[in-house]
């Protein structure tokens, strides 16, 4: 089994490219609206470490405030904001872009 990275320029579509590490990609047009940024990071690098998100060694909060991830991307009049922002935590990193979609890479074969 070949594995690929992708990599993302901001809010770019994703490229693959072969050979690379584990990599998991949520994007924000296949979730529900109403989860929350937070979560959807927490699920994704869950999924990307092959365990329930309650089994995780580390929590969001070890690398970033939840609460201010999912705040991060909206101005105080509610107007949506471009950007992005990246994190490691434990042996993955973690790119959340300013459109809900969310990068989890792996960094270190641990």
């Amino acid at each position: 089994m070949t594995m690929a990275e992708r990599t993302a320029d901001g809010d770019d579509p994703v490229e693959i490219r072969e050979g690379g590490p584990r990599v998991v990609h949520s994007r924000a047009a296949d979730r529900d609206r109403e989860t929350d940024l937070s979560i959807a990071v927490i699920e994704a690098i869950a999924e990307a470490k092959a365990v329930e998100p309650t089994e995780m060694d580390a929590t969001l909060y070890d690398a970033v405030d939840p609460d201010a991830l999912d705040r991060l991307f909206t101005d105080r009049e509610g107007e949506a904001l471009a950007g992005r922002v990246v994190f490691e935590l434990g042996a993955h990193e973690v790119t959340v872009q300013s459109n809900g979609d969310v990068l989890v890479r792996q960094i270190d074969p641990r």
